[in-house]
């Protein structure tokens, strides 16, 4: 395989994916051995249909979203995947046009046809809680797959707890101590604009609901969360307009922009009973993902990967037209402190040798002070057109480890999966999907965590798995 321009060798990786596979990989051809004690479900899901009849969408958050599973057991390896079917996919797949209105494009016919929130495209997270599998977008409500299958089981209301104008978002967090499942989501409110807060139970039951005021309609993508507090970060990428977007004279992307003259307010927000505990005003910035979040000494850490202005305008160009654009969206680590007391902010850069996104961390650590980030990255090999290595920050010593995939080989976002259950911290394995631009297939690998070294195992697929967003995990 061949390309002509080697920034841009990733985007057929874009291509929309085959539905319904399912299969098991044999051992013989897997290079390398399965770890014994690696046994769970990893998944990925993204958008995997960027386009209909030929004609891109407006943006790569407007693509229908598939699952991918990997069951890894006894050293072998069962493959399967499915579109997720929301009636955006299943309309759209049997007219062959656009019917619905989505972030980066509009529906045909005007203001009548847009009359309502963009479409659940069920393309960007995926969590596995209280026995549910829920693909998650946060224009709306999650969808339940079953988690053997992937077969689409329907939206998830949580006995009708999560009504129907609700937004759920992408990002929520499983606290280690309590097992509740705790997330967010924007509304506009009847007066103005609130963020509503959710608390599920360890057997997938809303216990709680709660709201906070914000200041504007932001777009609020990830949140932090600490033993005791959740963290929202308002940043200020907002509607420019509201109006020309109600109209359909503008799409969301075209409106939604980013504004530091309005401020950056970050809340802190109690786990207990959903109030308001403490805001603070920061200097404006863009993110998309935090990392980890703890207490101490009565300030509040976060770490967050965090874009400037130009970082971000490169980023937005990419996803606009993600079949001929390099460069998606990459930043740099950075830490706030939060002093709860006195109300002091103080902001430092973490090391980083990777223009970089995605970052992860070992989940039995949420709430807790962590040593190690993981993160996507883009190294300058001969492809240095998107996401082509992986990047192992510790935050104690200074020390980054970076495994580089190779020519035309494209990562996503690492999971670290421990070793054992009480592993220590830096022990364990990063799964992660990687797209072979030369073959248009592509693998499982499995490295381990702590020196990043050569893959411990590569599992070769009969099909790619298109460029996506986040993955998960969860024990067999």
């Amino acid at each position: 395989m061949t390309w002509e321009d080697p920034l841009t060798a990733h985007c057929s990786g874009f291509r929309t994916m085959q539905d319904n596979l399912s299969y098991s990989i044999a051992a013989q051809d897997i290079c390398g051995t399965i770890p014994e004690n690696l046994k769970g479900l990893f998944f990925r899901i993204g958008p995997a249909r960027n386009e209909l009849a030929g004609k891109p969408f407006g943006h790569w958050f407007d693509g229908d979203g598939a699952v991918s599973s990997f069951r890894i057991e006894d050293g072998q390896v069962h493959y399967r995947s499915s579109f997720v079917k929301t009636p955006k996919y299943l309309d759209e797949t049997a007219a062959q046009r656009v019917l619905y209105r989505s972030f980066g494009h509009n529906a045909p016919g005007g203001f009548f046809k847009n009359l309502h929130m963009p479409a659940n495209c069920a393309n960007t997270s995926i969590v596995y809680h209280g026995g549910k599998l829920l693909s998650l977008f946060e224009g709306g409500r999650p969808w339940r797959l079953d988690l053997e299958t992937l077969d689409t089981i329907g939206e998830e209301d949580f006995d009708e707890l999560l009504r129907p104008r609700d937004t759920y978002s992408a990002h929520g967090k499983v606290h280690p101590r309590t097992g509740d499942y705790i997330n967010f989501g924007m509304a506009a409110g009847i007066t103005g604009p609130q963020m509503n807060l959710f608390r599920v139970s360890p057997s997938g039951c809303m216990v709680k609901r709660g709201k906070i005021k914000v200041d504007r309609m932001a777009f609020c993508h990830d949140n932090a969360m600490t033993e005791n507090y959740l963290v929202v970060m308002v940043m200020p990428v907002s509607f420019k307009s509201p109006l020309n977007v109600i109209l359909a004279r503008d799409t969301i992307d075209q409106n939604m922009d980013y504004q530091p003259e309005l401020g950056m307010q970050v809340n802190v927000v109690s786990l207990d009973d959903f109030s308001l505990i403490r805001t603070f005003e920061v200097d404006p910035f863009a993110f998309a993902h935090c990392s980890n979040c703890w207490e101490e000494n009565g300030e509040l850490f976060v770490d967050v990967l965090q874009l400037d202005e130009e970082q971000g305008e490169q980023g937005k160009a990419q996803f606009r037209d993600i079949f001929h654009q390099p460069f998606p969206a990459c930043g740099k680590m950075q830490r706030y402190r939060f002093n709860m007391i006195t109300g002091a902010v103080q902001a430092e850069t973490l090391p980083n040798e990777l223009p970089c996104e995605f970052p992860q961390w070992d989940w039995r650590r949420t709430g807790k002070k962590s040593q190690i980030i993981y993160t996507a990255g883009i190294c300058q090999n001969e492809t240095p057109g998107f996401y082509n290595a992986l990047q192992r920050i510790d935050l104690e010593s200074g020390d980054v480890k970076v495994f580089d995939s190779g020519t035309a080989r494209y990562v996503s976002e690492p999971i670290f999966v421990p070793r054992t259950p009480d592993a220590p911290e830096s022990q364990g394995y990063l799964l992660t999907a990687v797209y072979d631009a030369r073959t248009e297939l592509s693998e499982l690998l499995i490295l381990d965590a702590e020196t990043l070294s050569e893959p411990i195992a590569t599992v070769p697929l009969r099909n790619h798995i298109p460029h996506g967003f986040h993955g998960g995990w969860t024990s067999l």
